[in-house]
């Protein structure tokens, strides 16, 4: 699963949210991270929009990546704005709130993992 990451109006952002989410413990071993341009001619002079690129192992790594990206804008002065690409679906993060994270896991059509019942959740008897 591949997901585009696109930070709007901080110079420094592309750059340090990629060596956040190399840090990630959660994402090691689930994510390859890389920056590329798009939109630029090759040979063409001037800059083009600079993209986080995230290659996904597994679909749980996805919940790990949106808690991940959620936790880097908060640590930034200024939240700044988020845009993500999944399959062709572009979602904005606007919030760093567990809300947040699961409306866009819905809206890319994906499930929010449930915790497993307990033994002391009435179950069983």
């Amino acid at each position: 699963m591949e997901i585009d990451i696109v930070v709007g109006d901080d110079p420094s952002g592309v750059s340090s949210l990629r060596r956040w989410l190399l840090a990630e413990p959660d994402l090691r071993g689930q994510a390859l991270v890389s920056v590329r341009i798009e939109g630029q001619q090759q040979g063409a002079m001037g800059s083009g929009l600079d993209v986080v690129n995230v290659v996904l192992s597994n679909s749980i790594a996805l919940g790990s990546l949106l808690v991940a990206v959620a936790t880097w804008r908060r640590s930034r002065p200024r939240a700044p704005q988020v845009t993500m690409e999944r399959d062709g679906v572009v979602v904005t993060l606007d919030g760093d709130s567990p809300e947040a994270v699961q409306r866009i896991l819905r809206e890319w059509g994906g499930s929010t993992p449930q915790p497993e019942p307990s033994l002391d959740d009435g179950i069983g008897e």
